[in-house]
């Protein structure tokens, strides 16, 4: 079981020995805001908060009767028989996802609404475009029988992506969908399903990793737009968990010092590997696959190029002067190398070492022997926590004695972050920092090796 059903026990769910690490009173407590115990608090509220109750079917009727259940602040919702009517949304303009967009009897079901409980679910603070539906189902009505243009029979996901450019955001849009799949007890993971990008914008949505919905869906990703000026009857929809919920999954995840590992982040990332058909060709005996990721060199929006590592190439020669390291060194460009072969390449990595950017997502599908060290963390916990959710080592550069700055506080906006700085770093301490993952690599998968 996965650890989240009710008759599941400790020893019996998914990676039972996870998380490790931590004090002994707080296991439990990462276990629910981290991994499967996260999903059964909120199937708890599923049951609890009732939006849209089924009526009783009345002599004999058999007109559609919808329902609809959601999670605490509209975070997740479960409906069935939905009407949307978006006849006026070609009418205008909008931003990607703008708030309060249907009026009443814009939305809503052949059911009983409990207004109440709706609008007790309403946290200002909460409601974010990329945190809560709120915005959108706050007017969610009995519209009785209502005739429509379209009938959606497929089951429907709607989802409010984040940045499709970046990896690190990109991927709390399909980590939250893989969790909603879970919620909504669709765990066989069929792929015959639609997700419908609720974007009203006419800007185009930028996908970098669009091969990445085979995992989920075999039809290509639907466009709310696609609905505009129809009456639309959906037989079955869920509205996904979203990327920046706070206290959510991946982006907000609360994880406490020194805890590692999560079966449900592992579990994602075997499903994703699986679907992608990436293979490990590893470990191998006395060879240590090194993976030294580049930045791109390609300036910001105000003409500047940061977190560069300015001795790049020594310190990738100190890796090739390793005799047991096999170094790549490259970048992961999307229009060089597809999201595949990129995927390949950090899954064979014993070692995956790059500077604090959306790139070292790629931690998440290490396999588990290996060390994920953050060259520099740039003062920030996000790259560190993703690698030990997944239950790998992580490492990063701690002592400042040992490294240059360059072109610090230049940005007149935000001056003391460093992730607007560029670096240097001294050679001998990083070939200790190497050689401590070296000895981790090899004792975990199990080989002996000579001291160089």
């Amino acid at each position: 079981c996965w650890g989240y059903e009710a008759n599941c026990d400790t020893s019996s769910r998914f990676e039972p020995k996870w998380p490790t690490g931590c004090r002994n009173d707080i296991p439990a407590v990462v276990y629910n805001q981290g991994d499967f115990g996260y999903i059964r608090n909120r199937l708890n509220e599923l049951d609890e908060i009732q939006i849209c109750k089924q009526r009783d079917a009345t002599n004999g009727s058999d007109v559609r009767r919808s329902s609809m259940n959601c999670t605490g602040f509209v975070e997740f919702c479960q409906a069935h028989h939905l009407y949307l009517d978006l006849r006026h949304a070609a009418s205008r303009a909008w931003p990607r996802h703008p708030e309060d967009v249907l009026s009443t009897h814009e939305v809503g079901g052949n059911c009983d609404v409990n207004k109440d409980v709706l609008l007790r679910q309403n946290t200002p603070n909460l409601n974010g475009e990329l945190r809560a539906w709120f915005s959108e189902l706050r007017h969610f009505s009995d519209v009785g029988a209502q005739q429509c243009d379209l009938f959606v029979d497929k089951p429907v996901v709607f989802m409010k992506l984040d940045q499709g450019e970046n990896m690190y955001h990109h991927f709390c849009d399909f980590f939250n969908l893989y969790i909603s799949l879970h919620l909504n007890k669709s765990i066989d993971f069929h792929d015959d399903f639609l997700v419908v990008n609720w974007d009203w914008s006419t800007r185009k949505y930028i996908d970098y990793f669009d091969t990445s919905w085979q995992v989920f869906s075999k039809h290509e990703v639907v466009g709310i737009q696609d609905w505009f000026g129809k009456r639309v009857c959906v037989r079955s929809a869920m509205f996904s968990l979203l990327p920046r919920m706070v206290l959510g999954l991946f982006y907000n995840t609360p994880l406490q010092n020194h805890c590692s590992g999560s079966g449900m982040m592992k579990s994602f990332s075997d499903l994703f590997l699986h679907r992608m058909n990436i293979t490990q060709n590893g470990p191998e005996p006395g060879r240590v696959r090194v993976t030294f990721l580049i930045r791109s060199k390609k300036p910001d929006y105000l003409g500047k190029v940061y977190r560069q590592i300015m001795n790049e190439a020594e310190l990738i020669q100190v890796l090739k002067n390793i005799p047991d390291f096999d170094v790549k060194g490259g970048k992961y460009s999307q229009d060089k190398m597809s999201f595949k072969e990129q995927l390949t390449v950090t899954h064979n990595s014993d070692i995956f070492i790059g500077m604090h950017g959306a790139g070292l997502t790629h931690f998440l599908f290490l396999p588990p022997w290996a060390v994920a060290f953050e060259l520099y963390n740039c003062e920030a916990k996000c790259f560190r926590d993703l690698a030990r959710l997944r239950g790998v080592r992580h490492m990063t550069w701690s002592r400042g004695d040992k490294m240059t700055s360059h072109s610090a506080r230049e940005r007149e906006f935000d001056p003391e972050n460093h992730r607007y700085w560029n670096f240097s770093f001294d050679p001998t301490e990083f070939r200790r920092l190497v050689m401590d993952a070296r000895s981790y690599v090899l004792s975990q998968a199990g080989f002996s090796h000579d001291e160089f």
